[in-house]
């Protein structure tokens, strides 16, 4: 509960808001049971310049796949919190033809 407590309190206290922007793919994955070939993608993605490669929680979004149909770019709205790390506030998922170049991902 000490930690959780912690986070909370970076999360509460985050400021000077900073914009991030990049080109992204999804992550195609299998889905139904077992035997299936079906693939599928999901809310996970691959950000451009392999960014935040370590990072999961920032690529993985818990939203429906409809917010992202048709969209290849995010922008990210990160913040400090007081403890120094950094928060992701809020993001949106828009279209960009500069995201349609080859080779934006890695």
């Amino acid at each position: 509960m000490v930690i959780n407590i912690f986070f909370l309190i970076n999360y509460i206290t985050g400021s000077n808001p900073i914009k991030e922007t990049y080109c992204f793919r999804n992550k195609i994955a299998k889905v139904g049971g077992r035997g299936s070939n079906e693939t599928g993608k999901t809310t996970y993605i691959y950000l451009s310049g392999n960014a935040y490669n370590y990072s999961y929680m920032t690529r993985s979004f818990f939203i429906d796949y409809k917010r992202m149909l048709f969209k290849n770019q995010v922008i990210y709205t990160f913040e400090r919190g007081i403890f120094g790390l950094k928060i992701r506030k809020d993001y949106e998922f828009v279209y960009s033809e500069d995201c349609l170049e080859k080779g934006n991902y890695h």
